[in-house]
């Protein structure tokens, strides 16, 4: 029997993330899809910055962005052709993490950059048509009983640890007999992909059309491909929509001579959250732990932020270098992150799928106003950090660790790239590293934490901040030093320089497993009872 520090049931984003992550860290992964190929089409079609920069984690950034596109502009407007402006929002910016703000992509060429990543590690073993029929687990690991699903062979393998990103309908979790609440499953929406035979311009072409007597959206996926949805309509049924129904749907925009259909499924919105994502030394990472609706483009991003939260966990438990207990803080980190997500994406479908004349009118009559008076417009929900591995009582922990350009040794460009990630120690102050014990220096050896001085370009700082992001961004928090997590949230911060060892003797402790035991994460339909 073949053994491995972690194996993964699913070979899509999510697992491939968390595949490229522990095999650049020198863990021996085995993987495991059912499907017999790479999926091959999109699913997911947005990625926002914090996610590109994971990609930059793990030196595929690059090659996402040869055929990804950035989002400039998203509107929202009463009909596809002539209709009126809704809603606006400029999304031209860089993002606090140091790349475009918003980004739509064709997921296949995103599995392809993650595949050639995984394998380069050389630490991976990837098995396609290959599915998980069940699993037992102990104190020392877990045994997972595999089918090939065209010989139907079975073997089994041997773990530390299991991760199921096997998607929504997870038999992982199924098998765990973990509990999941379910929220609103009220629409369903016709997705169409194509990709251009010729190259095609809209006027409007990123954004939706909330027109009553038939609420849909268009956008591109990436420099050759787009997407049309459209919202069923009361007593419609997905048998309704063949291929005819779908060109003629598709007839204002193209024809058969301009795009090639490569799927159109229908697609029913559900809201899922897993009671816990965690059972021992198995965890649920992806669809398998939550689903949400598509509005906010961050069903695919929630799972690779699971995948990079349960890799540095992993990594440092692996090592030796940290206490098992510090795995029992992955569902309190992650899961009220995905709930505001949830949240937020419900809040910005509902207003997109009105089918209703006279609702639709309110709607519309709301909206215009925000348009001129932005103070009518509701602040958006807010996206908490991570905060159950953070220095307690820390009032910046969880917050986002934002990425600028820096010159080191002659040469310009983004921190990571150039300092380095994973743990990072970043300080404005020259004084923070002189204040640190040997013992503190020795964690800083041990678990290899990137140590790094920023200053403005020609204060003899080693690392000029290039465009004043680290001044701008430690300023905004009142604090000269600062611990990153590799996830790129903060671990927490202090102001003086003498304080900088008090945040390693925090995460000192949080390694050895001396944090509370982190409460149970309530479900959705519980938070407005707490």
């Amino acid at each position: 029997m073949k053994t491995y520090d972690v194996v993964v049931i699913g070979f899509g984003p999510v697992g491939q993330m968390v595949c490229a992550q522990l095999g650049q860290a020198g863990h021996s992964v085995a993987a495991f899809e059912s499907h017999a190929t790479l999926y091959g089409l999109s699913r997911a079609g947005h990625m926002d910055d914090e996610i590109v920069r994971t990609l930059q984690k793990i030196g595929v950034d690059e090659e996402f962005k040869t055929d990804a596109v950035p989002w400039d502009m998203y509107d929202m407007r009463t009909k596809a052709f002539g209709g009126d402006l809704l809603l606006r929002l400029d999304w031209s910016q860089i993002g606090p993490h140091g790349h475009r703000g918003h980004w739509i992509f064709y997921q296949n060429y995103l599995e392809l950059a993650m595949n050639g990543a995984v394998s380069a590690t050389g630490n991976v073993d990837v098995t396609m048509a290959t599915r998980a029929v069940d699993f037992e687990q102990d104190d020392e690991g877990v045994t997972v009983t595999l089918e090939n699903r065209q010989s139907r062979e079975r073997t089994q393998v041997r773990a530390k640890y299991l991760i199921a990103a096997d998607g929504a309908n997870s038999s992982v979790r199924e098998q765990l007999g973990i509990q999941t609440w379910v929220g609103n499953c009220d629409y369903e929406q016709l997705v169409v992909d194509t990709k251009e035979k010729h190259k095609l311009n809209f006027e409007f072409d990123n954004g939706q059309f909330a027109d009553p007597a038939r609420p849909g959206c268009l956008f591109q996926l990436g420099a050759t491909h787009h997407r049309w949805e459209w919202t069923l309509l009361p007593g419609e049924t997905p048998e309704d929509f063949t291929e005819e129904r779908v060109w003629e749907l598709l007839s204002p925009w193209v024809g058969p001579d301009d795009v090639e259909i490569l799927r159109r499924p229908v697609y029913r919105f559900r809201e899922v959250v897993a009671e816990h994502w965690q059972d021992g030394r198995v965890f649920l990472a992806g669809d398998a732990a939550h689903v949400l609706w598509p509005f906010a483009g961050e069903g695919m991003c929630n799972g690779i932020r699971d995948a990079s939260a349960l890799a540095w966990r992993l990594n440092l438990v692996l090592r030796g270098q940290a206490s098992s207990q510090i795995l029992d803080s992955y569902t309190a980190d992650r899961k009220p992150n995905f709930v505001a997500w949830m949240h937020l994406s419900r809040e910005i479908g509902l207003p997109c799928v009105i089918t209703d004349p006279g609702i639709a009118a309110m709607r519309d009559q709301g909206m215009k106003a925000a348009l001129t008076d932005p103070s009518l417009i509701p602040p958006m929900p807010e996206i908490p950090g991570p905060t159950a591995f953070a220095r307690p009582d820390d009032p910046t922990a969880g917050a986002i660790a934002h990425q600028g350009n820096v010159a080191v040794d002659g040469k310009t460009g983004l921190f990571d790239d150039l300092v380095g990630t994973g743990w990072v120690l970043l300080t404005t102050d020259p004084d923070a590293f002189a204040a640190l014990t040997d013992q503190q220096r020795d964690l800083i050896n041990r678990i290899g934490i990137v140590t790094a001085h920023v200053g403005a370009p020609g204060s003899g700082a080693p690392i000029a901040d290039v465009d004043g992001t680290y001044a701008a961004w430690l300023g905004s928090l009142g604090r000269s030093t600062v611990l990153i997590r590799p996830d790129f949230w903060l671990f927490g911060s202090v102001s003086n320089a003498a304080d900088a060892g008090d945040l390693l003797d925090s995460f000192a402790a949080g390694l050895a497993g001396r944090f509370p035991t982190p409460a149970r994460v309530p479900q959705p339909d519980e938070f407005a009872e707490v």
